[in-house]
């Protein structure tokens, strides 16, 4: 046999021997996988959590009658338990848009709508009023807007509605 056959030789013997599975250890037992690494896979995105914005309303006090109050009533449908009495606690809101259900309340005199805010992460907001609701008004309207309270800014259209009295007169 010469040199050149006998390194072919050996080497297809080591080539076929690496294919072969090795023979299970005495006992039975079978010997454990060999732990590979994952697959690379791209990273997965993280959602970041925003801080959320706030929302409250405002009173005007009167000392001949009732105080001027507006307040939410609800947020996207949601009723807000807090009613008038709760005027001014901030009302958490994730950012993005809303639907807000406001109300003015002065004495016998009510007014209601909606309006629709976009809320800013961590943006502080107000909801505002004015209406001919005084003692020689004519008691006819109410307006509403929402007011981004680090600005002063306008944060909604202003909406008018009209003013209804609770007594029905």
């Amino acid at each position: 046999m010469s040199l050149s056959r006998f390194l072919a030789t050996a080497l297809a013997a080591l080539v076929l021997a690496g294919c072969a599975t090795p023979p299970a250890p005495s006992g039975g037992v079978t010997p454990a996988a060999v732990p590979t690494a994952p697959p690379t896979r791209a990273p997965v995105p993280t959602k970041i959590e925003r801080p959320p914005a706030s929302i409250h309303g405002s009173q005007e006090t009167s000392t001949l009658l009732d105080n001027f109050t507006a307040f939410v009533t609800a947020v996207d449908g949601q009723p807000v338990a807090a009613g008038r009495k709760g005027w001014d606690l901030s009302l958490p809101l994730t950012p993005g848009k809303h639907r807000l259900a406001v109300e003015f309340n002065r004495g016998v005199f009510l007014a209601r709508t909606e309006l629709e805010l976009v809320a800013k992460s961590g943006a502080a907001y107000e909801l505002r009023h004015t209406s001919d609701a005084q003692v020689y008004g004519q008691h006819t309207y109410c307006e509403f807007w929402i007011v981004d309270l680090a600005t002063g800014e306008k944060a909604s259209a202003v909406k008018r509605t009209g003013l209804s009295n609770v007594k029905g007169g």
